[in-house]
């Protein structure tokens, strides 16, 4: 009788304080929560404009990010805008040639959409890379003494993304 009552008190008493704990939250589920629980008296801890950038844009700088995007027909798909503007030369526009612009849908962009830089040399080609006052960045190819020429127009939105191709070749 004494062991029953006994095994009673001591089930009776393991299931209140069963019942009186809370689980802790592990301190991933803390963190994840509020990131300044994660350390005691540390302070939150928050990615800058620029660390997010640079995670979500592997090329920040633009010199980078043109060896790479003249290269990499991947990257000309996730790096140009939609759509894309382009203005080209209409030859036979009367009474003479004269520049037609197009928004251009991504789905429609014929690829690779620039050249690559490092082949152009050999095809007799030429390239100048100038920062503009708006913060973005125009190329120019071209092959000398010839209307063989383009310029494209890049700018951040985060990330390097060509915006604008103008052809002047007739």
């Amino acid at each position: 009788m004494f062991k029953s009552r006994s095994l009673t008190l001591l089930a009776l008493s393991l299931g209140l304080a069963l019942s009186a704990c809370k689980p802790t939250p592990s301190a991933e589920t803390t963190a994840a929560a509020d990131p300044a629980a994660a350390t005691p008296g540390a302070a939150p801890i928050t990615a800058t404009a620029a660390d997010t950038t640079a995670a979500q844009c592997p090329h920040a700088d633009f010199n980078a990010f043109l060896t790479y995007f003249s290269n990499d027909i991947a990257l000309q798909e996730k790096s140009v805008a939609d759509p894309l503007t382009v203005q080209s030369v209409d030859a036979e526009a009367q009474p003479e040639p004269r520049p037609v612009t197009k928004q251009v849908p991504l789905a429609e962009v014929e690829w690779p959409v620039m050249p690559d830089t490092a082949t152009l040399p050999r095809q007799g080609r030429e390239m100048q890379v100038t920062p503009q006052a708006d913060g973005s960045v125009q190329v120019r190819i071209n092959k000398p003494d010839t209307s063989d020429q383009q310029t494209y127009t890049f700018a951040q939105k985060p990330c390097w993304q060509l915006q604008k191709v103008v052809d002047e070749s007739i």
